[in-house]
């Protein structure tokens, strides 16, 4: 039997009676991820494995989840089947779909092509699944369903886009996304369509740092790739195989190239074509989706295609993996890839789709505010620093330095806190007495705060206009928990790479440690009043001393 617990709306004893069987079986869901999350204190989900509908199978038992992400260009109508593509199966827990150049006229009842694109999905992954989000900008859409089952652990759904096409108003090029959290693992996915053609590989990487710096979801204040825990990367990326004799005025390749390159592809010579693609060079050189994992490729490449053909090639273009998945995490996550493939059944487009499957773990922690203490001094948790420094900042002003100081955001903070600025220098040392400010958390439990990050913005000072951003990260306060559970004077310390859209901007570094104690804002709120009083009542005897 599953005991029963009480709890009202604040966590005390009084109030409504939430049955953890009935939780478990579906009903009274809603209050587990709802904007009251004490239930979660009482509920104990990380601890509770069969806390679940009647599991599929074995794998689907525990605090791990799959997701699966599947992505594909369509030009010319949306295929009949998608069973080779999307597997009929219940395995996973989240199933993500993206597609670029998805314009094809829609069938009857449908008036739009976006309507019936999400039907037919919403159709073949079966009445299991749920829509958590659906978005689209032009021709890019993506879809994100969740198994019935763990419905439930979806909150704080989000979605943003961002065009990068003709004059970054069109919206024939860009990247669509929508984020969520999953009990309390925060999840992104990005669908994205970048320049195409031989010859623009710089567009495609520009295509990348305008989607990363300004798609914004969640904290506004903070780029996509700092605030979550998972960020799932797919779309059309248009990299091609650079062999450096390619015309870039020439759009055709040259018939010998291509016939050469078709018989390696044939032959399956992967790995030697797979030397000249765009896309891994650039990584390698920290020029595009820095920090970003990808699959090993053991498939042909996904364009040109033949349409109506499952291998044949187009002559107008150089074969090339123009479709890819790739994922990024945050400093202590982790993500199990297990599988990375395409789909050759696919006819109806010149290119042929990707998916990828994922193994990760589910974090549904205590509440925030249980054990928040509720006594009148108010004691909460506080970070201090013992040290902090940043490294290799960039440059924004014309004498090649910055006035750089820190801002620490998020929801985990009662409030957003600024250091001191340090003027003209790109490597700043901040007095942790004197030019760090003491953070107060609003979380309260030591088994939610080892998952749980400080994310920071560097910018920099400016006193005539709007101040810059020098790049953002997130530093994962799990160290300092340990280190407070060896003892309250340990200090754990911590280095971080900062991004700036998308790409390295320095790294930041130091040392820190939590304490317990009284809420120092309200501290020195009350000395600060205190004093006012005081000297308000000295003035009140001076003046009656002198009326005297």
């Amino acid at each position: 039997m599953y005991p029963r617990n009480k709890l009202d709306s604040s966590g005390g004893s009084a109030g409504r009676t939430f049955d953890l069987r009935a939780i478990a079986e579906g009903s009274n869901g809603q209050l587990v991820t709802s904007a009251n999350r004490a239930c979660r204190v009482t509920v104990k989900i990380i601890q509770a494995t069969d806390l679940k509908k009647q599991p599929l199978a074995q794998d689907a038992i525990g605090p791990s989840f799959r997701v699966r992400v599947e992505d594909t260009t369509h030009k010319s109508r949306e295929p009949l089947d998608l069973s080779a593509w999307i597997p009929m199966t219940t395995a996973y827990e989240i199933v993500a779909i993206g597609t670029q150049e998805c314009d094809y006229p829609p069938r009857l009842p449908f008036t739009e092509c976006g309507k019936d694109w999400l039907e037919t999905l919403r159709h073949h992954v079966g009445r299991r699944y749920r829509v958590i989000h659906y978005t689209s900008r032009g021709q890019m859409r993506l879809v994100v369903f969740v198994r019935d089952d763990a419905e439930k652990a979806i909150s704080d759904v989000d979605s943003g886009s961002q065009a990068t096409g003709v004059g970054h108003v069109m919206a024939n090029k860009g990247g669509v996304c929508i984020a969520f959290k999953f009990w309390d693992t925060g999840l992104c996915f990005v669908n994205c369509h970048f320049a195409a053609h031989v010859g623009h590989c710089e567009t495609r990487n520009s295509n990348y740092r305008e989607i990363a710096g300004q798609l914004r979801v969640g904290p506004h204040s903070m780029d996509i790739l700092n605030q979550f825990h998972h960020v799932f990367w797919i779309g059309d990326l248009n990299y091609r195989l650079d062999f450096g004799s390619e015309d870039e005025r020439t759009l055709a390749p040259q018939r010998s190239i291509w016939d050469k390159m078709v018989k390696q592809i044939l032959d399956g010579e992967y790995k030697e074509l797979l030397h000249y693609d765009e896309l891994r060079k650039e990584k390698t050189a920290s020029r595009v989706l820095h920090g970003f994992k990808e699959g090993e490729i053991q498939f042909p490449p996904t364009f040109k295609m033949q349409r109506e053909s499952t291998n044949m090639y187009d002559q107008k273009r150089m074969p090339a993996w123009c479709d890819r998945v790739l994922w990024r995490t945050l400093q202590g996550c982790h993500v199990k890839l297990l599988s990375y493939t395409y789909c050759s059944q696919i006819l109806t487009s010149d290119h042929k789709p990707v998916s990828a499957t994922f193994g990760l773990t589910a974090y549904a922690l205590p509440s925030s505010n249980s054990g928040v203490s509720n006594d009148s001094d108010d004691k909460r948790w506080h970070v201090r620093f013992t040290s902090l420094r940043a490294k290799n900042l960039r440059a924004s002003d014309i004498n090649g330095f910055s006035d750089p100081y820190l801002s620490f955001i998020g929801p985990n903070l009662v409030q957003r806190f600024h250091s001191k600025v340090k003027y003209q220098t790109l490597n700043p040392v901040w007095n942790p007495l004197k030019e760090l400010p003491t953070l107060v958390l609003n979380i309260f439990p030591l088994k939610r705060l080892e998952k749980e990050y400080l994310m920071v913005q560097v910018r920099d000072h400016d006193s005539r206009s709007a101040d810059y951003t020098l790049g953002y990260t997130a530093i994962p306060l799990a160290s300092a928990v340990i280190a407070f559970n060896k003892g309250p004077l340990e200090t754990a310390t911590f280095r971080v790479e900062l991004l700036h859209h998308g790409l390295p901007a320095g790294t930041l570094e130091g040392g820190m440690k939590l304490t317990w104690e009284r809420n120092v804002i309200k501290r020195r709120s009350r000395i600060a009043r205190e004093l006012i009083a005081r000297t308000l009542s000295l003035r009140d005897i001076l003046r009656r001393t002198v009326s005297k």
